[in-house]
C-alpha cells in the first residue's frame, strides 16, 4: 500500500503536537490529523536491524512494538513528518501516520444530524458539554422572512402573536407575522437555530431566539431583490426599536449582498448598530470575486465559504475585507426549508449563520462580555488554514466552537479564578504523589458530574477521573494517555446548577 503525504498545519492540543496530513490513498485524497514527531513502521524480523539504524539516522531513536511486526517510532526532535517522506520512501520502509482518535459521540437526537457534516467541522458536539441550558440572546435573521411554523423553528421564532416583524415587501409592520413562501430565511435560521433534541429534523448551532426581518419586495418568487434603502429601514428598526424591546444580547445576521461598496448612508446605520453593542455579521457573497456590501462595510464580520476539503469554496468572495472576518463551512449545508422540509444548500449565505451561531454561544455563556470581545474570542479561537494568520481567503480561519467556548471556562483573564475547588498536593508531582485531588466546596458531587483539565492557553487536556462524593482525582496524563509537561494548568468543575473553577502547578 502506499501513501503520499501532504502537511496541512500543526496544533497544539494534547501536551504533545498534532498536525494535518493530506493522504493520497487508493486515487483519492484525504485529510487526518497525526501527532507530530511520531510515525509507525512495519519493521520484518529479517530486516530488523537494517530498519531500525535507517529510523535512528532520521532521528527517530525511541521505538517500540505495538503489534507483531509494527513499531511505533518517535522522533527524538518532534521533527515533522513532512521531512521526512522522500527519505522513507527511498529507504522500501513501510510507514503509517500515527493518528488521532477521538470519541464518536453526541447526545443530540435529531435524526438527521447524520447529514449535517459541518457540525463536526466547527465542533459543536464538543462544545455543547460548555453551552448555557438557556440563552439571553437574539439573532435578527435580515433576509426573505422566517417560516415560524416550521416543526423545528416553531418554538425558536420570537412569538409572533406578541411581536411585530420587520416586513419591508408589504411597506409596513406586521403583527401578527406572517409566514413566508421563500425558502432562504428559513434556511438561514435554521443553520442558527433549528431546536434540537426534539426527535425531528436538525441541530442548530445556538439556542438563540431568532428574529424575523424580511427586506425583500416578494418573497413568493424565486426571483428576489432588494435596495440598500430596504436594508437601511430594516437596520434602523432594529436599531431604535428591536434593541430596546429584547432582553440580552443581539446579534445580526444578514446573508445578502451586492456587488457594490459599503456606501455613507449604511455605513452609518452599522456603526450605530456596532456602538449600541450589538454584533453584525454577513455573507461575504458567492461571485468568487471581492467580498460584497455589507461584508465590506467597516465593523461587520464578513464570512467566507469553506468545503469538505477546508478548501475555499469555488463560489465564495474573498479579499482585503477577509483580514478582519471568518470563515464556515458553505457546501452542501442541510438545513430547513419551506412546507417543513430539509434541503440542501451551497453558499455564503450558510455560513455566515454558522458564525452567527457560534458568536450566540459565547455571547450566551457570558453576556457581560462587549461585542468586540465576543467577536475576538471567536477569531482568535478559529483554526487557522490558509496563510499563517489572518489571510484574505479565509479570515482568521474556520470557526470553532468548541474552542471558542472553552476558552471562556480556561482563561484566567476572562474570568476570575475562585476558590471553590480544593487542590491537594499544589504542586503536583507524579513522580512522587501519584495522584493530584480535587475537592468541590460545600458541595455533593455525583458521578455524573464533570471535572476538565486545560492547559494555560485555554487547550481541553483530559477529563479527571470521579473518585466518590469527595472528588475526582488525576494522574498527570492527558485524554489520549500521554503524560503533560510542566506547567500551569487550569481545573474546571461543572454540574447542573454550578461551577466552579481554580488553577495548580504541576512538575515533572
Amino acid at each position: 500500500m502506499s501513501f503520499l503525504f501532504f502537511i496541512i498545519f500543526s496544533l497544539n492540543i494534547f501536551s504533545f503536537e498534532t498536525e494535518r496530513v493530506k493522504i493520497f490513498s487508493n486515487g483519492n485524497y484525504h485529510e487526518v490529523e497525526v501527532v507530530k514527531g511520531e510515525v509507525i513502521v512495519r519493521i520484518p524480523d529479517n530486516k530488523k536491524n537494517e530498519i531500525i539504524e535507517k529510523l535512528k539516522t532520521l532521528g527517530y531513536e525511541e521505538i517500540k512494538q505495538l503489534y507483531r511486526d509494527f513499531y511505533l517510532a518517535k522522533n527524538k526532535n518532534n521533527v515533522s513528518l513532512n521531512y521526512y517522506l522522500s527519505s522513507f520512501s527511498n529507504d522500501n520502509i513501510e510507514f503509517y501516520p500515527n493518528t488521532i482518535y477521538r470519541p464518536l459521540f453526541t447526545s443530540f437526537n435529531d435524526p438527521h444530524l447524520s447529514k449535517q457534516w459541518y457540525l463536526n467541522k466547527v465542533n459543536l458536539f464538543y462544545a455543547s458539554d460548555f453551552e448555557e441550558t438557556k440563552t439571553t440572546v437574539t439573532v435578527a435573521v435580515v433576509d426573505t422572512g422566517v417560516d415560524y411554523l416550521h416543526d423545528d423553528l416553531r418554538n425558536v421564532v420570537m412569538d409572533t402573536n406578541t411581536w411585530t416583524c420587520f416586513n419591508y415587501e408589504n411597506g409596513s409592520l406586521i403583527k401578527p407575522c406572517v409566514a413566508t413562501s421563500h425558502w432562504h430565511g428559513t434556511a438561514v435560521s435554521g443553520v442558527i437555530s433549528a431546536e434540537r433534541d426534539n426527535l425531528k429534523g436538525i441541530a442548530g448551532i445556538s439556542k438563540a431566539r431568532i428574529y424575523s426581518a424580511n427586506v425583500f419586495y416578494n418573497s413568493s418568487l424565486e426571483d428576489l431583490s432588494s435596495t440598500v434603502s430596504a436594508l437601511i429601514s430594516a437596520l434602523s428598526y432594529i436599531s431604535n426599536t428591536l434593541i430596546q424591546q429584547i432582553n440580552g444580547k443581539l446579534v445580526i445576521n444578514m446573508s445578502l449582498g451586492s456587488d457594490s461598496d459599503c456606501d455613507a448612508p449604511l455605513q452609518s446605520v452599522i456603526d450605530e448598530l456596532y456602538n449600541k453593542n450589538i454584533i453584525i455579521v454577513a455573507a461575504a457573497g458567492n461571485s468568487y470575486s471581492q467580498v460584497s456590501s455589507p461584508a465590506n462595510c467597516r465593523n461587520v464580520v464578513p464570512v467566507s465559504a469553506t468545503d469538505e476539503s477546508d478548501k475555499l469554496a469555488y463560489f465564495s468572495n474573498y479579499g482585503s475585507a477577509m483580514l478582519n472576518g471568518i470563515s464556515a463551512p458553505g457546501v452542501n449545508i442541510f438545513t430547513t426549508t419551506k412546507d417543513n422540509g430539509y434541503e440542501k444548500y451551497n453558499g455564503t449565505s450558510f455560513s455566515a449563520p454558522i458564525v452567527s451561531g457560534v458568536m450566540a454561544l459565547v455571547w450566551a455563556k457570558r453576556p457581560e462580555l462587549k461585542n468586540y470581545e465576543v467577536i475576538d474570542i471567536v477569531r482568535k479561537t478559529a483554526r487557522d488554514v490558509g496563510s499563517d494568520g489572518p489571510d484574505t481567503k479565509f479570515g482568521w480561519g474556520i470557526v470553532d466552537a468548541y474552542k471558542a467556548v472553552s476558552f471562556l471556562e480556561a482563561n484566567l483573564q476572562t474570568k476570575g479564578v475562585n476558590r471553590e475547588i480544593l487542590v491537594y498536593p499544589n504542586p503536583f508531582y507524579p513522580s512522587r504523589h501519584k495522584y493530584v485531588k480535587f475537592h468541590i466546596k460545600n458541595t455533593e458531587i455525583y458521578s455524573g458530574d464533570r471535572l476538565m483539565i486545560y492547559d494555560f492557553s485555554g487547550n481541553f487536556i483530559a477529563y479527571v477521573r470521579y473518585d466518590g462524593k469527595d472528588g475526582f482525582i488525576w494522574d498527570g496524563k492527558n485524554s489520549s494517555g500521554a503524560v503533560v509537561d510542566t506547567g500551569l494548568y487550569v481545573v474546571y468543575y461543572k454540574n447542573d446548577k454550578n461551577t466552579a473553577k481554580s488553577k495548580f502547578l504541576l512538575v515533572r
